[in-house]
């Protein structure tokens, strides 16, 4: 954005207006992390402080040290700027910082759909709140994050392992071994010379022989492994009008699993809702606005899934 300042034309950054002359000169930008660093308009490296949204940034001129090698200068501002990617990459991760402009959450919620708007519709009814308004009596971004993260689950699914013929579909089959989930081609080994039948070697941890078979039998590609000690033989069905049928039963009972993850998700930060509410940490208006926005979101995830489940049938029925 550019606006006349004075005799001069100055660049408006975070709000504040700074003189063309001054574009290409080092500044130091303090966050309100307490982190510095080196940088000028010009090069547009100031980019970074779109990570820290809604926090004060404070500008200063500084002079260029004499005297001093390129390489010195390079590994300075490198440093700083590791530096501070990496406490903004902690914040991240704790949920502290949140892009909220290119926020899913805070679209999905300004979104002019049924169930938008304000807390209450023209009869009264409750409606979905706004996203400032919804994240003060819920973590609307962890709610949001543990939601994605099962369609996600599906969509990887779906993609890598549900086809209607590929010998590479098993190699990154979920199996449970000691509490920890490995995909299959890290716990076996995989023969795939029989175009016929894949055969699979556990014996380096003959342990996972059992959680192998099981996770085959319910993967939901309409396979019939065969065990023959630590050996494993999983013949390659051919490619039918019943096998396609059959795969896209699997697919829809992935789809349903996925729909009681979500649904699980959705319960848990319902219950700690009613929680905060008995214990007066929210009010009874802004508890109930707070649980038709979750349901709503839910809903959304839960279209999600038959969305792809939908896609996904009539490419392996061939349509």
């Amino acid at each position: 954005m550019i606006r006349k300042c004075g005799r001069l034309t100055a660049r408006i950054f975070l709000g504040k207006a700074v003189p063309v002359e001054a574009w290409s000169v080092p500044v130091v930008v303090k966050f309100s992390t307490g982190n510095y660093i080196e940088a000028d308009l010009m090069n547009h490296v100031l980019y970074k402080s779109q990570l820290v949204q809604a926090q004060p940034v404070i500008f200063s001129q500084t002079r260029r040290m004499a005297k001093h090698s390129k390489n010195e200068k390079k590994n300075a501002k490198k440093n700083l700027v590791d530096a501070i990617i990496d406490d903004i990459g902690e914040e991240d991760e704790d949920g502290e910082v949140v892009d909220i402009q290119n926020s899913e959450l805070n679209k999905f919620l300004s979104a002019k759909h049924p169930g938008g708007g304000g807390k209450k519709g023209s009869k009264g009814n409750i409606q979905k709140m706004k996203y400032s308004e919804f994240n003060e009596v819920v973590k609307g971004e962890k709610l949001w994050a543990e939601m994605n993260r099962k369609i996600e689950q599906l969509k990887t699914f779906y993609v890598q392992q549900l086809k209607v013929r590929s010998v590479t579909s098993l190699d990154d089959l979920p199996v449970e071994l000691e509490g920890d989930i490995y995909p299959l081609n890290e716990l076996a080994a995989i023969s795939k010379k029989d175009p016929k039948r894949l055969i699979i070697d556990s014996s380096a941890f003959p342990q996972a022989t059992k959680n192998i078979m099981n996770s085959i039998k319910n993967s939901g590609m309409n396979l019939s492994p065969q065990q023959d000690g630590l050996t494993i033989y999983v013949p390659i069905p051919k490619v039918t009008k019943e096998h396609r049928e059959n795969l896209v039963d699997g697919a829809k009972k992935k789809m349903t699993e996925c729909k009681n993850e979500v649904r699980k998700v959705q319960n848990q930060f319902t219950r700690i809702l009613g929680e905060d509410e008995l214990s007066d940490k929210v009010n009874k208006d802004d508890a109930k606005a707070a649980l038709e926005t979750i349901r709503l979101i839910s809903e959304h995830f839960m279209s999600t899934t038959e969305q792809m489940f939908a896609a996904k049938s009539k490419e392996l029925l061939g349509k």
